[in-house]
This record gives C-alpha cells, sequence and structure tokens, in this order.
C-alpha cells in the first residue's frame, strides 16, 4: 500500500472505477435535472458523452497520467460544434463540465475518507486531485470554447450571407403576390448559410386587405387578410423531380395558395387596368382574436412559440368575412401535424403593418431559437419593403391607368363618315401608362376627324399632358381648320406648355430627367427662339445641315443613331424632305426606312425622332390627324413626328400611306404639310403608335408584316381585327402602351346630298326656299320644311349681302338635316344681339335657337356657314326678337 497522497488518489480512482456505471448514471442524472435542454439534441448529448469523459478521468487518475498529457475524447469536439448549431448557450456547455466535475470529485472524496483516517494524507490527496480535474476541466472546456466559437463564427457567416441573398430573390418584381411568394420560396429552399437545410418547413404569408388596395386606406377592425403566399419544404427527392420547378415555387412542393394564385398573380389594379392582367385574389379572412397572428399584428412585435406537437392551428384563418352572402372558408394550407414549432414576424415597413408571415419546423428540425427569430426578422424586414414597393407601384400604376382611362373617350361618338375601332393597351412593364391616345371627332359636313398621338415618357406626366392635347385637339377641330394649321397651332401649344414646366422649378426637372433631355434649347415663356448650338445639335441629330435655314429653328437635345427613349422606347428619326418612293416608302417610320437597330436603346440616350422636343418641361408628343369627307371620299392628313399610317383597300391591298414627313411636336419653325387622298368605299385606315411594332423586340419590317397580315384576315367586324392586330403584334406585357385606331370609310351617295348654285341676288332667296322645300319633300322631312325654309333663308341672304360669288347651297340628309352655304368671301359672320330699333343683326341670332350646331369653317378659298337641323327639337320661344 501505497502512504503517499498520489497512492490514495489512485487506490480511490480503481474503486471507483469498478463501479463507473453507477458514476456515470449520477453524473447523467444531475445533468439531465440541471440542464434539460441539453437532452433534446440526440446528436449533440448522449450518455455515451457522458462514460467517456468519467471514463478518461478515472484512469488517468488510477495511472498517475498527467492531465496535460490526456486527449479529450474523439467525439467531443464535434458534440460541442453540434451544441452550437443548434443554438445552445456557451454558458450551458461550460456549466455542464462544471456539474460533472462536481459530482465526481464528491465520491472520490468519499471514497477516500472510508480508505483513510489520515487527515493530512486526505487533504494532500484531494489538493492533488482537484488540482488534477479542474485541470482536465479547463483544458476541454478551453477546446470546446473555441470550437463552439467557430462553428458560431461560421453560423453568423452563413446568417447574414441568407440576409443579404433575401435582399437579392425577394422582391425581384413590382409584383405583390410574387414578391410574397418569393418570401415564402426563399425560406422553404435548401440554403448554404443553414449548411443545406431550408430555415422551415412551412411558411404562410398573409396581407392585410386594406393595404392591397391602397397605402392611404384605413385598416378594418378586424382585421382583414388575404393568404397571397403558402410552401412547404420539399423533400430531396421533390427537389430532384422538380428541378428549377420546385425552386421558382411552380413545382409540387408549392402549397395551395401557390396552386391557386400562380407565381406571376397579379393583385387588383381597379377597373382601369386590362382585363386580361387581372386575377382574383384569395377570399378574405380574419385570424382568431387573441392568436400570435393577431396579436402580432396588433402590437407589431414577433413571436416564438412552441407547439409541443400538436397540430398548429394558429396558420388557418378563423371564418371568412361576413361581406352581404356568406364565403366558404379558405382552403387549410398542408401542416405538418407534428409541427412543434413556429415564428410568427409581422411584415412592416415605413411605420405601416403590413401582413404577417409565419414559419413553421416539423419534428425533423430543431426548434426555432431566438437568433432564429432575429434572423426571421431581418428577412421579413426586407420581404416587407419590398411588398411596399410593390403596393405603391401597383396603386400608382392603377391611378395613372384610370387617369388615362378617364382622359381617353368613353365610346365614339355616332357619325355616318366611317366605322370605328379603338384600342388603348397600357405598357405592362415598370414604365406603366404613357401618353399614347387616339380620338374620334365629328366635324360639320358630315366629315369626321380620327387622331392618334404619343406624349414622351411615362406615368401621370404624360397622361395629364395627354388629356391638355386631346383638348387642344378638339377646340381646334372645333373651329374646323384643316390638318396642317390644326398641327401647327398644335405644335405652339406644346411649346407654351413647356415653357410653363419649365418655369415651375429646376426640382420638377429633375425628376424629369429621364424624359427632358438636354434643356438648352427650351423655349421661353414669350415663345422666343433656340440657341444656335441646340439647333445645330437638333439639325444633326435630323440628318440637316447645321447651315440649313430648318436647322436654325429647331429644338434642342443631341442625339446619336438608333438612340431611344430613356424608357426603354425606340422611336425612330425624322427627316424633313419628301419621302421617297418605292421600297423605302413602305416603311411606316417618318424617315422612310426602318431604324438600325429594333431594340430598345440603353437608358439616357436621346431619341432622334423626339430630339428637342423633350425639352427642359419635359414635354413632346407626336400626333397623325385625319379628316375624311364621306361625300367626296377624300381624305386629308397630316403628321408631325408620327409613323405612318397603313391603308387596307377594298380588294384587299396593303400600303403604307406616303405621308410628307413633319417635326415633332414642341420643336416649332418647321411646317406641316397636308396630304388629300380619295379613296373608295370599304377603305381601312390604321392610325396606330409606335409601340406596335416594336413591342416584341422584331426588327420593323417584321412587324409591319404582321400588322399587315392582321390587317387583311377575314374578320366579322373591326373589333374583332383590332383585337386580332393586337394579339399578333404585343405579348402579354407590352414594353410600351400603344393606341390604335381603325376606321372603314362610308358613303353618302348622291341621293343623300343635294346642291345648287345661287346667284348674288335678293331675289335667289325665294328660289333656294322652294328648291329645299321640294328636296325635303323627296327625303320624306316635310316636319322640317319651316325650320330648314328659316335657316335657309337666313343664311342665303347673309351670303349675297356680306359674301362674295360665288354661292353655293348644299343640303345633307344623315343623322340630322345639313344646310350649308358657302361663298368666295373670308369675313367671318358673328352672332350679336340687336338693339330694340335695329332693323338687322337678328338673322344668326335665329339660326342659333332653330339650330342643334352651327358654325363657321374656312377653306383656303372662302367659308361655308352651317347648321344642323333635327324634326325632334322645340321651336323656341322667339320673344327674345
Amino acid at each position: 500500500m501505497d502512504p503517499t497522497a498520489d497512492g490514495l488518489v489512485s487506490r480511490v480512482a480503481r474503486e471507483l472505477g469498478s463501479k463507473a456505471d453507477e458514476l456515470i448514471a449520477e453524473v447523467e442524472r444531475c445533468l439531465r435535472s440541471e440542464l434539460p435542454d441539453l437532452w433534446e439534441y440526440s446528436d449533440a448529448m448522449t450518455s455515451e458523452n457522458v462514460a467517456q469523459h468519467v471514463v478518461v478521468v478515472l484512469s488517468a487518475l488510477e495511472h498517475g497520467v498527467d492531465t496535460r498529457a490526456l486527449e479529450q475524447p474523439i467525439a467531443e469536439l464535434t458534440r460541442v460544434r453540434r451544441l452550437a448549431r443548434h443554438g445552445v448557450p456557451v454558458s450551458t456547455v461550460l456549466r455542464a463540465f462544471r456539474l460533472g466535475q462536481g459530482v465526481m470529485l464528491d465520491r472520490l472524496l468519499e471514497g477516500m475518507a472510508r480508505l483513510t483516517d489520515d487527515a493530512t494524507l486526505i487533504s494532500e490527496a484531494a489538493r492533488r486531485l482537484i488540482v488534477t480535474a479542474t485541470g482536465y476541466v479547463d483544458r476541454t472546456s478551453e477546446q470546446g470554447v473555441m470550437a463552439y466559437e467557430e462553428e458560431r463564427d461560421r453560423r453568423l457567416r452563413g446568417r447574414l450571407s441568407m440576409v443579404n441573398e433575401a435582399s437579392v430573390r425577394i422582391g425581384t418584381t413590382l409584383d405583390i403576390a410574387r414578391t410574397t411568394q418569393e418570401l415564402a420560396d426563399f425560406a422553404t429552399e435548401p440554403l448554404a448559410g443553414l449548411a443545406d437545410r431550408s430555415f422551415a418547413d412551412l411558411v404562410t404569408v398573409d396581407l392585410i386587405d386594406s393595404a392591397l388596395h391602397g397605402h392611404d386606406a384605413p385598416p378594418e377592425d378586424p382585421l382583414v387578410l388575404r393568404r397571397l403566399a403558402l410552401r412547404t419544404s420539399a423533400t430531396p427527392e421533390e427537389r430532384s423531380e422538380s428541378g428549377a420547378s420546385g425552386a421558382s415555387g411552380d413545382g409540387p412542393s408549392a402549397g395551395s395558395a401557390g396552386s391557386e394564385l400562380g407565381r406571376g398573380a397579379a393583385v387588383e389594379q381597379g377597373a382601369a387596368v386590362e382585363s386580361a392582367t387581372k386575377l382574383a385574389l384569395p377570399k378574405p379572412h380574419t385570424f382568431p382574436a387573441g392568436s400570435l397572428p393577431a396579436r402580432a399584428l396588433a402590437t407589431g412585435h414577433p413571436f416564438r412559440h412552441r407547439l409541443d406537437g400538436e397540430p398548429p392551428d394558429l396558420i388557418h384563418p378563423d371564418r371568412p368575412v361576413p361581406r352581404g352572402a356568406s364565403a366558404p372558408p379558405v382552403p387549410s394550407a398542408p401542416s405538418p401535424p407534428s409541427a412543434h414549432s413556429m415564428l410568427v414576424v409581422p411584415l412592416r415597413a415605413r411605420g405601416a403593418t403590413l401582413g404577417v408571415a409565419q414559419f413553421f419546423r416539423g419534428p425533423a428540425s430543431d426548434p426555432f431559437d431566438d437568433e432564429d427569430l432575429l434572423l426571421a426578422q431581418e428577412i421579413a424586414a426586407r420581404a416587407a419593403v419590398a411588398v411596399d414597393n410593390a403596393r405603391r407601384y401597383t396603386h400608382a400604376r392603377a391611378t395613372a391607368i384610370s387617369l388615362q382611362r378617364s382622359l381617353l373617350p368613353s365610346r365614339t361618338p355616332p357619325q355616318s363618315a366611317v366605322e370605328v375601332a379603338c384600342r388603348y393597351r397600357p405598357a405592362g412593364d415598370r414604365a406603366g401608362v404613357g401618353g399614347d391616345w387616339y380620338d374620334v371627332i365629328p366635324l360639320s359636313g358630315a366629315r369626321v376627324a380620327l387622331v392618334v398621338g404619343d406624349v414622351v415618357g411615362h406615368g401621370i406626366h404624360a397622361a395629364a399632358t395627354m388629356g391638355r392635347l386631346r383638348t387642344a385637339v378638339r377646340t381646334l377641330a372645333d373651329i374646323d381648320l384643316p390638318p396642317d394649321e390644326l398641327l401647327t397651332h398644335l405644335d405652339d401649344v406644346v411649346i407654351r406648355l413647356s415653357a410653363e414646366a419649365e418655369g415651375e422649378g429646376e426640382g420638377e426637372a429633375g425628376d424629369a430627367g429621364a424624359r427632358a433631355g438636354d434643356t438648352a434649347g427650351a423655349p421661353s415663356p414669350g415663345g422666343g427662339g433656340r440657341s444656335e448650338d441646340a439647333g445645330a445639335r437638333t439639325a444633326a441629330g435630323r440628318g440637316l445641315p447645321a447651315e440649313s435655314p430648318g436647322a436654325a429653328g429647331l429644338g434642342s437635345g443631341s442625339s446619336a443613331p438608333g438612340g431611344g427613349r430613356a424608357t426603354g422606347e425606340t422611336v425612330l428619326p425624322v427627316t424633313s424632305g419628301t419621302v421617297p418612293s418605292g421600297p423605302a416608302a413602305a416603311s411606316p417610320y417618318p424617315s422612310g426606312s426602318p431604324s438600325p437597330s429594333p431594340q430598345p436603346s440603353p437608358a439616357g440616350s436621346p431619341s432622334p425622332a423626339l430630339v428637342g422636343a423633350e425639352s427642359a418641361g419635359g414635354i413632346g408628343a407626336t400626333c397623325v390627324y385625319a379628316v375624311y369627307d364621306p361625300v367626296s371620299r377624300s381624305c386629308t392628313l397630316a403628321r408631325a413626328g408620327h409613323v405612318l399610317p397603313v391603308v387596307v383597300a377594298p380588294d384587299g391591298a396593303v400600303d403604307v400611306l406616303d405621308l410628307p414627313p413633319g417635326p415633332p411636336l414642341g420643336l416649332g419653325g418647321l411646317p406641316f404639310e397636308a396630304v388629300e387622298v380619295e379613296w373608295p368605299e370599304g377603305t381601312v385606315l390604321a392610325l396606330y403608335t409606335d409601340g406596335l411594332l416594336e413591342a416584341r423586340g422584331h426588327d420593323i419590317e417584321e412587324g409591319l408584316a404582321r400588322l399587315r397580315d392582321a390587317l387583311v384576315r377575314p374578320a366579322a367586324s373591326l373589333e374583332v381585327t383590332c383585337d386580332a392586330v393586337l394579339g399578333s403584334l404585343l405579348p402579354a406585357r407590352p414594353p410600351d402602351d400603344v393606341a390604335l385606331l381603325l376606321a372603314r370609310t362610308r358613303t353618302l351617295g348622291a341621293e343623300q346630298v343635294a346642291d345648287w348654285d345661287l346667284e348674288a341676288d335678293p331675289a335667289a332667296v325665294s328660289r333656294a326656299r322652294a328648291n329645299v322645300a321640294r328636296q325635303l319633300a323627296v327625303w320624306g322631312l316635310e316636319e322640317l320644311d319651316f325650320l330648314a325654309e328659316l335657316v335657309v333663308s337666313e343664311l342665303v341672304t347673309n351670303a349675297i349681302r356680306y359674301g362674295r360669288p360665288p354661292i353655293r347651297l348644299r343640303l345633307i340628309h344623315d343623322r340630322t338635316l345639313l344646310c350649308e352655304v358657302s361663298d368666295a368671301g373670308s369675313t367671318t359672320p358673328h352672332l350679336r344681339r340687336a338693339r330694340v330699333f335695329d332693323e338687322g343683326g337678328r338673322g344668326l341670332l335665329l339660326v342659333a335657337q332653330l339650330a342643334e350646331r352651327w358654325g363657321t369653317r374656312h377653306a383656303r378659298r372662302g367659308k361655308t356657314v352651317w347648321a344642323e337641323l333635327n324634326a325632334s327639337a322645340a321651336l323656341p320661344d322667339m320673344t327674345f326678337l
């Protein structure tokens, strides 16, 4: 027997070694009692781990081995790393070592007292025992902490990379449903930052209903939500089968909400959105009062909850919203029946709560810890900003489209000159609504004006500018200006609008910088000229020499061949001079030849076609204006930088109408030219904007060929032809907005028109009344005899007294009776109120009271005074005369 302290320690260790199983069981009971969380992770803490440490320590004490030479059990560092991966605090790991050390020291000291009663020996042996055990625990703890920190750092780096990846993958579009689905997809797919494990096994995303219909809408009480995204994590087999589709949310792992909405499902944008882009939203629902989702929405705080193996009923909506008729319940999510952990995170952005995201883990995954909750908050915060951006864009786009729709004609006015069909299609991408417009304006003499225009840019500003220009066109059309003169006045209007916009402040000009271009040559409010440098640059962009007379009047702005608008449109150059004949004349573009590149030009490069038109005020436009006369079957057209119209003859021949080029509106200084053509009845005129030919990225010739094919294709009506043209040339989400107007000409035959030449003699008035009476009898309009004779008498008398010969009377039997008296004089008659003792001055006042409409239109030589009469109109009170 060794009487030394080392011998006593050896004997005690040998004695306890024979009862190692009991000591191991006691240490395990202590750890399970004091640190129950450790035993939740079967891959990191088992009885074998405790036994390895007990056996190593007892063996070292028995044989007197220096603890510095002891090697830790091989699986120890792996175990510590797993504990770090599970989120167990390092303090818990260190405490487990101290608790095990305490149990073993107690048993060793008890054994020494049984073997000897020498207090000095026991004290010395106890001191050496404590030094040895403490040294072992210290070295083991130090190595464990290093392994723990390494794993923790690797885990933090992985989670940081997850947050960065979430920023890239969530919010790739401005579609609300797709953004929410991207959040669900990201959280349920294998991630490198989590060692190719998914963050959650099931994710649901519910958005507040009021947030989907405008950011200023007050929330309801209780909060009404719609489930826009649901996703369950795929098994390895499912992932291998679904491939890329599983990653995008379209594979078999997508939940019922995914199949209901689809990856690209768009939320409602109001009545202004094209019906083709509307998809039904999921039915509204609420969460039970007091549930975690309801509390998260009310307080804005996230929650972590253990379900203890019970079904996660809180993921299901409570009930459908009682709005009138009862709605069926929202389909339940395919939730794992044994999900044991959940996170409920509100989606908040810019101080507003938008919805709630719920994350669930099943039995095969670790429960969520506090670090998981922080990570979920980071990801949800980024997703919330993306959702808020998407809903704000959706709201702004719907507002712009509503404005655009309200400024376009809701229906075409009744007229007999042409059969018309019109379409407007907003852009499908971020550009949204633009400034394209169309109009059909009835004119005097049974004529009709057809207009299609395109304002530079997109958004509410372009739509509002379009409304102002459309109003200006209607006002100018009411005074019966010829097309070339009308465009000249419209050009002045655009120049004034640009000057006004320029004077509103440089700040707004900066916001419109993508549209404004170079501001050096903006016109002054007084209509002053532009600088020479600006004119030279513009002339170069349009193919004119800088010293040419036209160059001096051009607006400012630089250009490059093949340039396009900053919004992604491609607009081809406008050149002055005569359009060449032959193949070049078949191009619908102003230059007579297609663009060098049909692809949209890089953002920021100015458009050669609208160079200078986008002045400091950011206003530039193109327009084509046509006036068709069904009596003479003639059509007069003029254009301002617009694409050339296409004409389909009754025999099916399709031609691009050869019109003289004109500058875009807003340049000033260059004239517009009109062309008059005569068409047979049944000719179809197609007016459109440039987005129609450039939508699919093909070259102009291919787009023109598709347009030809669609126009000549047999169809039941022009409405069907319109749809066929858009379907053939436009994708589902066109990059630019498009306006299309189709008009099929009609003719008023000789049986509907009667005219007479009159002498400049007062006696001709009675003969004119007699001719009118006979013609009305032929047409069966005897009820209009009195009104027509009275009106014709006044008009012919005025022409004889104040006009110049030749004088001509014409009647047109259309929807109303049109009376026209023409003479060679240029003096415009004016309506005035005659005084009591005046012998004249009451003729036009009488005509104004008897006719539905009346007016004067000027021609190159002379004028025509006209009036429309209707049998349904009652005779006015004549006492004022």
